[in-house]
């Protein structure tokens, strides 16, 4: 094997054999340097790991097989994160619509139960601009109204006549005119906490009766009240009853005279200017009959 190996490398390192002729120094320098390449090759064949001529012959043959069973070295792999909010959908799935992921029970949660509505309140709400109704003032309260029904009645005919009747001005505003003939009616729900006003004007018919008070020579009249002209008792708020004979419209400076009703006509009338100073009441102090 040596022989082989000294003889190729022999051949590969110096092209040629043992020149005749040459001096004895020449001859020994050149065994020299010729056994110093034998001893660089013999060193670099064991680093490649090359035992035989064989393994010489293959290496040779294919210079990429180095002869070792190491495993050369290959870095590992590497990913470059781009910049950027956007993340890879690998391994990821749209959510199902269907899926609950609130982890709550599949039972249907409870409502909680509406309040019960204040059936009074909702008798305000359906009562529109406009419309007429039976109500008025029964006078047994000295400070405020006391109407004569605590749910509005259903609307009538505004030219029907009666002792009270009222129309509805205004639903919605919270303060309503109190002038003569003038009132409001408020309701406050204690289910909703709400309050409820109707604005209303009094309509007045020839004929029948409301309160009245004397005071000295004067006679206030109750503008929203009304009363059985023959009545035996009547409020402590009041001491007459007050038959209205006229209702017109007022003229320029209305007075007593306005309401005579002909030449011979002695009849101590009693005036009072009301719906803003509109209408003209004519009426006596009633006395039976």
């Amino acid at each position: 094997m040596e022989a082989d190996i000294v003889w190729t490398l022999t051949g590969e390192l110096t092209g040629e054999g043992f020149m005749p002729g040459a001096s004895e120094d020449d001859s020994t320098s050149k065994v020299w340097a010729l056994l110093g390449g034998i001893a660089s090759a013999l060193a670099i064949l064991a680093w490649l790991g090359v035992s035989n001529a064989q393994e010489l012959r293959e290496l040779i043959a294919d210079p990429s097989s180095s002869g070792s069973s190491s495993t050369p070295y290959k870095p590992s792999e590497t990913v470059d994160i781009p910049d950027g909010t956007e993340t890879s959908d690998v391994g990821t799935a749209d959510p199902d619509p269907d899926d609950d992921f609130s982890g709550g029970s599949d039972e249907p949660e409870s409502e909680t139960p509406s309040p019960t509505p204040d059936p009074t309140e909702e008798s305000f709400k359906t009562v529109s601009v406009g419309d007429c109704l039976e109500i008025y003032d029964t006078g047994r309260s000295v400070d405020s109204l006391d109407w004569s029904a605590a749910v509005p009645p259903a609307a009538v005919p505004c030219d029907r006549q009666g002792s009270g009747l009222v129309q509805v001005t205004s639903t919605t505003d919270a303060t309503c005119p109190n002038d003569a003939g003038k009132a409001s009616w408020i309701y406050r729900s204690a289910v909703s906490g709400e309050t409820a006003t109707l604005c209303v004007t009094r309509i007045y018919f020839a004929y029948y009766c409301i309160l009245g008070k004397q005071v000295g020579d004067k006679t206030q009249l109750g503008s929203m009240t009304a009363v059985d002209c023959k009545a035996q008792q009547i409020p402590a708020a009041y001491n007459r009853i007050i038959h209205i004979i006229g209702v017109y419209q007022a003229p320029s400076n209305a007075g007593p005279r306005n309401c005579v009703q002909g030449a011979y006509d002695q009849t101590q009338y009693l005036t009072w200017l009301v719906n803003d100073g509109k209408t003209l009441l004519c009426g006596t102090i009633y006395r039976g009959g």
